[in-house]
């Protein structure tokens, strides 16, 4: 049994590729460049917006771990009904679940996909994680100068470690359970950016102070970042959203996998090195 996970450079990509070589598994690493790859498994270049680039990586596949790719993905169902792909398990986003998600732009590019698939002959498993830890990364040089900068330091969300991500998705392909599942994932409670400062201080052992902005400039620093400038607006209004009603969090993680959801803590002591 062959697995393919596409996107294998990403934080939740790689995350997913080690936990399947260290289960054991037959794997297969892809991206737009695999001469970038620096991976312990065979790897294959292939884009999911260039349906011609499919067929080699799909060659044999069994099993797909698949990022949201809208641009392609019919591209992408029919080049693995053609390969015989059995089961993908999606990398998705907890937007697509919420109940306000009708006029989310987040969630109409998620939904999308997952919607190709549902309809696709294949079976196909939703992972649906709301914010991830990794997203501090973005704020490094912040970090460097010892502050976080949010208009919400209060926002309470339930950050999950990528790890996480990658022990469910690696734990359905391999035994090809939660077929046809939208599963939501979080870490195991909500945090605050004031107290993943906290943590960040200790962890990293310097000072760190939060700092309170408008949204408008935390819009605009997240647009320098390379986010999407449609996007940035409903990051805010969810942050907003959660200094009322704090994020959802699941057992998910734990069902699946039999071990608890790792802390923001963890997630800052595994990316000591990321901030030094």
């Amino acid at each position: 049994m062959t697995i393919l996970v596409t996107g294998a450079r990403g934080h939740v990509g790689r995350a997913v590729l080690d936990a399947l070589v260290a289960a054991g598994q037959d794997v297969r690493a892809s991206s737009r460049d695999a001469t970038t790859l620096d991976v312990p498994t065979a790897k294959v270049s292939a884009d999911l917006e260039d349906p011609s680039t499919l067929d080699a990586a799909l060659d044999g596949v069994s099993g797909v771990f698949l990022y949201t790719r809208p641009s392609g993905i019919e591209g992408f169902v029919k080049a693995a009904e053609a390969a015989g792909v059995r089961h993908v398990v999606l990398l998705s986003s907890g937007a697509t679940l919420e109940p306000r998600s009708s006029g989310s732009r987040i969630a109409s590019l998620h939904r999308a996909v997952e919607q190709a698939l549902i309809a696709a002959p294949f079976a196909e498993t939703l992972l649906n994680p709301g914010a991830f830890a990794t997203n501090v990364l973005g704020w490094r040089a912040d970090i460097a100068e010892g502050v976080i900068r949010t208009p919400y330091p209060d926002a309470r969300i339930g950050a999950i470690h990528e790890r996480d991500i990658a022990d469910v998705a690696a734990r359905i392909l391999v035994d090809g359970s939660h077929a046809g599942e939208a599963l939501q994932l979080s870490g195991p409670a909500p945090i605050t950016f004031r107290e993943q400062a906290e943590v960040l201080a200790d962890v990293l052992g310097r000072p760190m102070r939060v700092e309170e902005e408008t949204p408008e400039q935390t819009a605009s620093r997240m647009t320098a970042l390379g986010w999407p400038p449609e996007v940035p607006p409903e990051v805010l209004r969810a942050w907003e959203r959660t200094t009322r009603e704090p994020s959802v969090v699941t057992d998910v993680v734990r069902e699946v996998t039999g071990h608890a959801p790792r802390t923001f803590r963890q997630w800052a002591e595994d990316h000591r090195a990321d901030f030094s």
